[in-house]
């Protein structure tokens, strides 16, 4: 199959697929549309958002929906049902999370700003992350589910990064060693330690 990955040049949304593509060591086109070109091709898309995903020239859209598939189709996905579900409700717990950073991120007064990340700091994001560290501390081979990396591990590993460049939480794992060992187990995996130092660098 030919895969082309088309998104905006950031992380953000096209991330958690453009890692399960290094890991698996699998070749893609990633397209990375300037805000200017958006508008023309936004129609020609399955919902109007991105990314979406071409494979041998049919689109698929959904950045968790990419992401799996791309996964399940090259190894980078769990071994059963079972494990695969759970997974997708770990990519859940994220999401949740993920969007209640939202109004932090597009908040413009200064002082409110700073209120929602206290918030976030204190309450929601050690709450999200205490859940998914049950997960990696319960699991004695290092990764979230099964004995072996999977996409859920990825996906985590990418809001880890996240939070620690983009929200400015460098020590926000201090209280989470699972999680901690998770990072750099992610991290030493040779495929996705050569996209980091080669992959075009963004704000987030």
């Amino acid at each position: 199959s030919t895969y082309k990955l088309t998104y905006f040049n950031s992380r953000a949304r096209a991330e958690l697929t453009r890692l399960v593509f290094a890991q698996a060591g699998v070749e893609y086109t990633d397209e990375r549309l300037t805000f200017q070109e958006w508008p023309a091709r936004s129609p020609h898309t399955p919902f109007g958002v991105l990314p979406v995903l071409e494979v041998d020239g049919k689109q698929l859209g959904g950045s968790h929906v990419i992401a799996r598939y791309v996964a399940e189709k090259h190894g980078v996905a769990g071994s059963n049902d079972f494990e695969n579900a759970l997974i997708a409700s770990i990519l859940d717990a994220v999401s949740d999370m993920e969007q209640q950073l939202h109004p932090w991120w597009f908040e413009k007064d200064e002082t409110k700003k700073a209120e929602l990340l206290k918030d976030l700091t204190e309450n929601t994001i050690p709450a999200a992350l205490a859940n998914i560290e049950k997960f990696a501390a319960g699991n004695k081979d290092g990764w979230l589910v099964g004995s072996k990396l999977t996409y859920g591990d990825l996906c985590v590993f990418n809001t880890l990064d996240f939070l620690s460049a983009c929200v400015h939480l460098p020590t926000i794992l201090d209280k989470f060693p699972a999680l901690s060992q998770l990072k750099k187990n992610v991290e030493n995996q040779p495929n996705i330690a050569k996209w980091i130092q080669t992959r075009p660098q963004t704000p987030f």
